[in-house]
């Protein structure tokens, strides 16, 4: 939630249970696997040849649903976990997102550096991404398939991962035999959701907002993969830590004055509005602000977003509102209220260095432990973006409706009425 990366949390092991099934005749059988005409090994794996295949693939998740961008682009956001049963420490070297299956056409592909940017341990008390994954340790590669059209994006996809492997930590030598020092796997299958992103309203009203830490690159939401609700969450794959600036400085500042006073900057008090009609299930509105650019290092997971509202939007989604003024909320829970009405204040408190609104949606009224989804906003006017501190405007500036602003775009939201 506030713009430096946020802690990730060690993760417990999850293990499935078998299952059985009993035949007409009351005797136990084995459930049938989708695997069964393989015995078992699964596709992209040979019948006539034991390989090793130290990493173990698997999808985390909802199933993902596409979304389109201000780029025009449509991104599939998701993740994959990987676990190293090796005894050689895991350096994932390339990675291939393959179509429908391991013998499909090649739609995204990552070289070793982009991989390694997008690989987080979830061994260590940290939100850097790791070089490599240690002996028995598992890493979360979060990834971020982008394609022309929704047409485009395959119903199915899985993933070829090619691995080089350090020395042995066992003090077996014959274990350096049986692991060659490159593998190569197939694994992680997803199933793209069938569903669409939510449409809302806008969040705030006026000019120079800037999406900071969006979608879909690596930013501190995007790696926010953390130990909640008994699973490996992505907390924040789609939220935005809305900043505003001013777009006619050649700095683009986002304060006045020297910034020691939360007052000094742009996005501070601004009226925060109801995305859609709904129904207020949660208030916090007595926590204080945070000095700016001083993190708050005593908070328990429930007050990282400091003051909050949570509105119940219907169809089993919620709307998430994060740092607001202490005392501000203009609501209670059991309110109905109407799309653009304002149900507080922006301000400074919880995890965060700077005045902002931290915005996402997701399938419960809990901000990290439910599942994080994708949402377009109806109507906005699409500047520009942000690049080395300076605005770059563009492409195609003007209204944009239906889109989900893209991490360091800038947008101007319609007036209050």
């Amino acid at each position: 939630m506030r713009r430096v990366p946020l802690l990730l949390v060690t993760c417990a092991a999850l293990v499935a249970a078998c299952s059985s099934s009993v035949d007409s005749a009351g005797s136990t059988q084995p459930s049938t696997s989708v695997d069964d005409a393989r015995g078992g090994v699964p596709p992209g794996y040979p019948l006539d040849v034991d390989v090793a295949a130290p990493l173990v693939i698997t999808a985390l998740g909802p199933d993902p649903i596409p979304v389109t961008g201000t780029d025009g682009k449509v991104h599939v956001a998701y993740e994959i976990e990987v676990l190293n049963l090796s005894p050689r420490p895991a350096t994932v070297t390339a990675l291939e997102t393959l179509a429908g299956g391991p013998d499909g056409k090649v739609v995204a592909s990552l070289s070793k550096d982009e991989v390694l940017a997008r690989t987080y341990p979830l061994a260590k008390f940290e939100a850097e991404p790791v070089t490599d994954i240690p002996v028995g340790r598992t890493a979360v590669l979060v990834l971020d398939d982008v394609y022309d059209t929704r047409a485009d994006v395959p119903a199915e996809v899985t993933h070829r991962l090619t691995t080089t492997y350090g020395p042995s930590v066992a003090q077996d030598p014959s274990l350096d035999a049986r692991y060659p020092d490159t593998v190569t796997q197939i694994g992680g299958a997803i199933t793209t959701g069938t569903g669409s992103p939510v449409i809302i309203g806008p969040p705030l009203t006026g000019d120079g907002w800037v999406a900071a830490n969006g979608c879909c690159v690596i930013t501190s939401h995007r790696g926010a993969m953390m130990a909640v609700g008994g699973r490996i969450n992505g907390t924040e794959r789609y939220a935005v830590d809305w900043m505003r600036i001013d777009s006619n400085s050649p700095e683009l500042s986002s304060q006045r004055g020297d910034g020691s006073k939360n007052e000094d900057y742009l996005a501070y008090d601004a009226p925060l509005l109801a995305v859609a009609d709904g129904t207020v299930v949660a208030v916090v509105s007595d926590k204080q602000d945070e000095p700016p650019h001083q993190v708050n290092q005593t908070l328990t997971l429930d007050q990282l977003g400091g003051n909050y509202v949570i509105i119940d939007i219907g169809d089993g989604n919620y709307a998430f509102y994060a740092h607001m003024i202490p005392g501000s909320a203009s609501v209670k829970i059991g309110d109905r209220v109407s799309r653009g009405q304002v149900i507080g204040n922006l301000g400074n408190s919880g995890n965060t260095t700077e005045a902002h609104l931290h915005f996402h949606v997701t399938r419960a009224p809990v901000p990290l432990s439910s599942d994080n989804v994708p949402y377009e906003i109806d109507r906005f006017a699409f500047v520009g973006s942000t690049a080395t501190d300076r605005l770059v405007r563009g492409p195609n500036a003007g209204d944009r409706t239906d889109q989900l602003p893209l991490e360091g775009d800038i947008v101007n939201f319609p007036a209050l009425p």
